[in-house]
């Protein structure tokens, strides 16, 4: 099935979408967002998600709220994100950002990323992408669940999505080499004594999820560094609000 041009694409997925306010992103099947908030009046339908098995779903929420919604469950946030960006660009200030968690990579079609936009789930493609010669759009082909192709041609800022794209590819490289060396260098050998020994002594290990033990370590950074600031002053309710403040600017949309 082929859907051209970004009126025609919107009108088309409004038409097939089904409205569902608990709607998430899913790393194996959101093959796309679609901001629309500011074309449709419509509350009930602020996005589109295009899913590979239940098609087109409407949204209540905004793209930006559900990609916050699916970092909460990922390891790392926009900090780790904006770090591992300006390490491959060289720049000091992040103004578009690619997210990169894994295997799983949202790259942003067009605008400034603090802004709900519309998302291509790069890893869920069947196929490179097209830039579309004097025209500003893209085409993207998707693999559906029944085997069937999806092409879609999308508008799009083409300079700055190859660019974001191509800064996206780097940070998976990037993100791909720190995996690598943390593995060799934090690899436990289970056949050998001191693994043995720890799971003897140990009658029960509570499971931590990674996320939490990496806020933890967040939350020591900030606690160091506002007790150094502010000489041991600050009382646990203003760290509290301070930490929160800080997460709510710097590690969500």
């Amino acid at each position: 099935m082929t859907v051209t041009g970004y009126k025609n694409l919107t009108q088309w997925l409004l038409e097939q979408a089904e409205i569902d306010p608990q709607a998430k992103i899913d790393r194996h099947n959101t093959l796309l967002l679609v901001d629309c908030h500011k074309h449709f009046s419509d509350s009930n339908c602020r996005s589109l998600l295009i899913d590979q098995h239940r098609g087109v779903i409407g949204s209540p929420k905004e793209t930006k709220r559900l990609l916050n919604e699916w970092l909460e469950q990922q390891m790392f946030g926009l900090i780790w994100q904006r770090s591992v960006q300006k390490s491959v660009t060289k720049k000091e200030r992040v103004e578009s950002l690619a997210i990169v968690h894994g295997n799983s990579m949202f790259v942003p079609v067009k605008g400034a990323t603090q802004h709900s936009t519309s998302w291509v789930a790069v890893h869920n493609l069947a196929s490179k992408i097209y830039y579309l010669p004097n025209k500003p759009a893209i085409q993207l082909n998707f693999k559906m669940a029944n085997a069937s192709i999806l092409s879609l041609e999308m508008s799009a800022n083409c300079n700055f999505f190859r660019r974001q794209y191509e800064i996206a590819q780097k940070m998976m490289l990037q993100q791909w080499q720190i995996w690598r060396s943390a593995a060799a260098e934090l690899k436990v050998e289970e056949d050998s004594l001191l693994f043995k020994s720890c799971l003897a002594e140990v009658d029960r290990l509570e499971y931590i999820h990674p996320r939490e033990i990496f806020n933890l370590y967040q939350r020591e950074l900030w606690e160091c560094y506002i007790k150094g600031s502010w000489d041991d002053h600050c009382s646990p309710k203003e760290f509290e609000k301070n930490q929160k403040n800080v997460k709510r600017r710097y590690d969500y949309f």
